[in-house]
């Protein structure tokens, strides 16, 4: 499910130009393939690892976003779709190397109603 740093580099770059990155289509798949996973790690025998736990956390937040990105689209908040589509880039790309970069926006989450 996670894109290549340079496809999601090309998503933040047009999504801050304001074009649409993904299809309803595409948004409601990537939901779905995000919630399948995220139900792979929970369906689990034994703990997870640290990593495992690591992962999880981010697909959660993947998940949050992907839904925050449709909700924003039925309310027609073109501004507030290309911001969490950035930070959804962010995560898709960056989350697994960079350990603040989730707190941050998970606190981004919590604190600001979209």
């Amino acid at each position: 499910m996670t894109p290549a740093p340079a496809a999601a580099a090309r998503n933040t770059k047009s999504a801050a130009e304001g074009k649409i990155i993904m299809t309803d289509e595409e948004l409601q798949r990537a939901i779905q393939e995000v919630s399948e996973s995220i139900d792979e790690l929970s369906n689990r025998e034994k703990p997870l690892t640290k990593k495992e736990k690591r992962h999880k956390q981010i697909l959660s937040l993947q998940k949050e976003t992907l839904q925050k990105i449709k909700e924003a689209r039925a309310k027609n908040d073109t501004i507030q779709e290309r911001a969490l589509t950035i930070d959804y880039g962010l995560l898709t790309s960056m989350a697994e190397k960079h350990p603040f970069l989730t707190g941050f926006l998970r606190s981004k989450f919590k604190w600001h109603v979209y």
